[in-house]
């Protein structure tokens, strides 16, 4: 270590060696892979990049190259809040006007480090002083002072669009990840959240692509969790055709942060519904952060008060504590049991057809091979002191989880191994978190889907 020169991150200048950088990691960008048909290097190729802090005004992005199997170690082992060491990375030039400034943060420093495979090296920081560092994740990238209210930005939203945004607002809504698979085959994961700062009356939604922000968000608490995000991108939304928000490359989150304006935001959403669900039905919050608890009478009362805003269709989410009277598993060949799903555009396929047979979706039109996969779909019946609740609607990953079996596992069941498991919920007390869609013209059924169900174990003396 006595061979390299402790940089400061302001102070990096070109041709700079044997440089140690020392900073914490801010925010960090899932890894990408490439094939390479180089005939020096052949094979497939990795590039993960991130942001590293060392004061409370300079930032630096990072550019980490080499094989698959070293950027996959690294990216899985540095995350954001690491304090690390950067030594001898490569200091290039990095215009703030570059055709890369689009798509990575703004930061202070003009130039960019880049770490190849077996000429640089990061390694984690480990000294008294580490405690300073971590402390930088909770200062804003840009003067919070300058941030924009959610109501001027979505009254104003056709005029800025490509412009970027700041935002400092807090959680209202965080929705369980979610896996996907996209047209080219690609296993993605996702998150859904929401966020309000009290200047209007309308939750503002956004999707999480990056894992690392998707590993962090699992800890967001709505109505208390307050987030700033610099560089927000106003866009077009191909799926939903209008304007939108999105979060991109370039955005930074500060979670949290140590400004005087965030209690001021958090204050004043405090006093709204507990329990906010978001407008779209198909986002399902996490289980944990449903706090409200309700009766079947309770539920039956609000459902039949018919609140409705401008057509809208009545959901909210509720702990129910009940008992479970019925689930059916008498099929013996489960096609009421199981569902098939096409994993691309996630359309039920029926019994006589190999494919979903959906025109815009390759697996339907032909391009590509079907995929399908298995589900549960459960139907189960609820009872409490104050009345029942009938075919409410267990499936996927919660039904999985509340009879502690696969998909694969159960299929390979008999009836009567198949009668034991649900025994083991039959006539329980279970805590039951419930999704409730109320009645539309169209469809004027009330649906009640089950976010998870589990029983209730007895305290022993």
């Amino acid at each position: 270590m006595a061979s390299v020169y402790r940089q400061k991150i302001s102070g990096l200048q070109l041709n700079l060696q044997n440089s140690l950088v020392v900073g914490v990691i801010i925010t960090s960008c899932n890894v990408k892979t490439f094939e390479v048909n180089s005939k020096y290097r052949p094979g497939r190729r990795a590039v993960w990049s991130f942001t590293l802090r060392d004061s409370e005004r300079d930032t630096v992005n990072v550019t980490v190259w080499g094989t698959e199997p070293y950027i996959s170690k690294l990216n899985v082992s540095f995350s954001i809040g690491c304090v690390v060491e950067v030594i001898n990375a490569k200091v290039q030039d990095y215009p703030a006007d570059g055709k890369n400034e689009r798509f990575m943060p703004t930061t202070s420093s003009r130039y960019h480090l880049v770490i190849n495979e077996g000429t640089a090296l990061i390694q984690l920081h480990d000294s008294p002083n580490k405690e300073l560092y971590e402390s930088l994740l909770c200062i804003p990238m840009k003067n919070v002072t300058n941030v924009r209210s959610l109501s001027d930005i979505l009254m104003n939203i056709e005029s800025l669009q490509d412009q970027f945004v700041d935002i400092l607002a807090a959680v209202t809504f965080v929705s369980d990840s979610r896996n996907l698979i996209t047209k080219d085959g690609r296993a993605l994961v996702c998150r859904d959240f929401e966020v309000n700062d009290g200047s209007t009356a309308k939750a503002v939604a956004f999707k999480l692509w990056e894992n690392e922000w998707i590993r962090r968000s699992a800890n967001w608490q709505p109505k208390h969790s307050v987030l700033f995000m610099s560089d927000v991108l106003v866009a077009m939304d191909k799926f939903k055709k209008k304007m939108g928000l999105m979060i991109v490359r370039k955005t930074v989150i500060t979670e949290d942060p140590d400004v005087p304006q965030a209690d001021k935001v958090r204050n004043s959403i405090s006093q709204t519904d507990i329990d906010s669900t978001s407008h779209d039905p198909f986002i399902l919050p996490k289980p944990e952060n449903i706090k409200t608890v309700m009766t079947i009478q309770e539920i039956s009362e609000k459902l039949n008060k018919k609140e409705s805003r401008d057509g809208e269709r009545m959901q909210f989410v509720t702990i129910l504590y009940a008992t479970v009277t019925e689930i059916n598993m008498e099929n013996v060949q489960g096609s009421d049991i199981l569902v098939t799903r096409c994993a691309l555009c996630k359309r039920t396929i029926p019994v006589t057809q190999d494919s979903c047979m959906n025109l815009e979706c390759p697996c339907g039109n032909g391009r590509r091979a079907p995929i399908n996969v298995h589900t549960f779909y459960l139907k189960v019946n609820l009872k409490d002191e104050t009345g029942y609740l009938i075919g409410c609607r267990l499936t996927g990953v919660p039904a999985e989880q509340a009879l502690s079996c696969s998909v694969d596992e159960f299929k390979a069941m008999t009836q009567t191994q198949r009668e034991e498991l649900k025994w083991k919920l039959i006539l329980e007390n279970c805590d039951v978190r419930l999704q409730v869609l109320g009645p539309t013209p169209t469809f004027p059924r009330v649906l009640y889907n089950i976010l998870s169900l589990e029983r209730i174990r007895e305290v022993k003396d």
